[in-house]
């Protein structure tokens, strides 16, 4: 077992198949990977421990390769890889990434929106396996899952080998076969190469009404896509309803139908690179156009409801062209009622000044870790050396209740072979603002063990800031990493405009 793990973890996963400076998915990696884990009796079990390590990385790109080795097995291993990746030891590591209160405070979300595909693909793919159909169940019983993803169109798979276009007359053992059946006087023989003849004649056919019928299906994808953009480009300058317009909507619904055409043209043209070239460009015009149909309707709808509002709100304020009396002495009874409250208001701020009010609104504020929602803001990395990584994960939303309370949670992760100890943050930020930190969730961290999820520090810190200006802090870090004390200071400028971190 330990043999296997290392050949694994030295040879695969977390140096190449899974490097964040990866341009693209190494196929080369991938295909080693799950070959080498369909020759080996454990490996399933040992590829799936490794793996779920690297899906629960920090690191974005890292997490989102691994997911993609993951599928690939799927796809590639067989029954023997399916019955250990839908075992609850291996759900439970997935369903940590989406789970607040273990690393779905700081995942980033387009790996919290992967994972999710994933285990909803499986739900439908794996019907026979009640495992993965419980675990996906209680996560939308939780409300961890809001509802079924989208799946993508295709399955993750290797790149086709390239394959031989040539005909039974261009490959030169068949030639030669031909030219010697011919020469036979036996029967048999000029049997054979009347057969091999028809043979060729009908592939040759049926070659050639693929090309007519690639050729016609793209004319069309051309012509249309052209015939939508010009009249989506009228309706722009005349501004014109696209929703009382038959012949748009009929040219959309006939280039919608028209994709799936084009699909299927794309596989059975894997034999041809110039001809899959260019189907793959008239489903990137036509896919463009179909979007700009999609995109002018739900904007015109969406202008259509705040018409539709405005004059209802104009309806109140008129009684047949004349005020209504009635509305004005209401208006003006609301106007003194405003009045008075805002004198009381400003006599108490005299009294205190406003970092004074929003000290005390922070000191009666908790915010516990399971109940953060991450958001798809980057995240800010302050500290990343010899396997420490401590960074900034932003909350989608304020403080519960305390809507000029923004919360960050500063995450440190240890996947080096030596302990972490004495952990300690501490921060400030200008006398504008003012910021809370709650107590970290430890100070110390063991060691990496490639079995286990690397373990995690997690600390809420909570800010606000009244006058909205640009947010600065400055930090402090101080722990101990095997022998070696580390003491880094630094300032944050790089945070995110202060709407987006209040959840605006």
């Amino acid at each position: 077992m330990k043999v296997i793990l290392t050949c694994f973890s030295a040879l695969f996963v977390p140096e190449e198949a899974t490097d964040p400076n990866n341009q693209g998915d190494r196929w080369d990696c991938i295909q080693g990977f799950y070959q080498l884990v369909n020759q080996e009796s454990e490996g399933p079990q040992v590829a799936l421990r490794l793996l779920a390590h690297k899906i629960q990385s920090p690191q974005e790109k890292e997490a989102l390769q691994a997911l993609t080795v993951l599928e690939a097995c799927m796809n590639n291993c067989g029954k023997r890889f399916h019955s250990e990746a839908t075992k609850f030891r291996f759900l439970n590591e997935l369903i940590k990434i989406l789970t607040p209160k273990y690393f779905g405070a700081w995942t980033p979300q387009k790996v919290k929106d992967r994972v999710t595909e994933v285990l909803y693909g499986w739900t439908l793919w794996l019907k026979e396996e009640p495992k993965i159909q419980e675990a996906y169940s209680m996560l939308k019983k939780q409300g961890i899952v809001k509802k079924d993803p989208k799946l993508p169109e295709t399955l993750i798979m290797a790149p086709p080998p390239q394959r031989t276009t040539d005909s039974i007359f261009d490959q030169e053992d068949k030639d030669k076969l031909l030219a010697r059946l011919l020469k036979s006087a036996r029967p048999e023989d000029l049997e054979m190469a009347n057969r091999i003849i028809k043979n060729t004649i009908k592939e040759e056919q049926e070659k050639e009404e693929k090309v007519l019928k690639r050729e016609s299906t793209l004319k069309e994808v051309e012509s249309s896509t052209k015939q939508l953009r010009e009249l989506l480009g009228q309706n722009t300058v005349s501004e014109t309803s696209l929703q009382t317009s038959d012949d748009v909507k009929a040219l959309y619904e006939r280039c919608d139908r028209l994709r799936p055409t084009l699909f299927r043209l794309a596989s059975d043209t894997m034999d041809d690179d110039v001809a899959l070239a260019q189907i793959l460009a008239a489903n990137d015009e036509l896919t463009v156009a179909v979007n700009a149909y999609k995109e002018q309707v739900g904007r015109m709808q969406c202008n259509g409801r705040r018409e539709r509002s405005r004059s209802e709100e104009d309806a109140l304020g008129k009684n047949n062209g004349r005020p209504h009396f009635g509305h004005f002495f209401f208006s003006l009874f609301v106007y003194q009622i405003l009045t008075f409250a805002l004198a009381l208001i400003c006599s108490s701020v005299a009294q205190k000044q406003p970092n004074e009010m929003f000290g005390d609104t922070l000191r009666s504020i908790f915010v516990p870790m399971e109940t953060i929602k991450s958001s798809q803001l980057e995240p800010i990395v302050l500290h990343d050396q010899c396997g420490i990584h401590v960074s900034l994960h932003f909350a989608k939303d304020s403080a519960p209740g305390h809507p000029g309370v923004a919360v960050v949670v500063i995450s440190t992760v240890n996947t080096s072979a030596l302990e972490v100890k004495d952990f300690l943050f501490q921060a400030a930020v200008p006398k504008t603002m003012l910021v809370k930190l709650q107590p970290a969730s430890g100070t110390h961290l063991p060691p990496y063990n490639p079995l286990l999820a690397p373990p995690a520090i997690s600390q809420v810190l909570l800010l606000t800031n009244p006058q909205k200006c640009k947010v600065r802090v400055r930090y402090k870090l101080t722990l101990t990493h095997g022998d070696q004390q580390l003491n880094k200071t630094g300032d944050i400028n790089s945070f995110p405009d202060w709407t987006a971190l209040v959840g605006h």
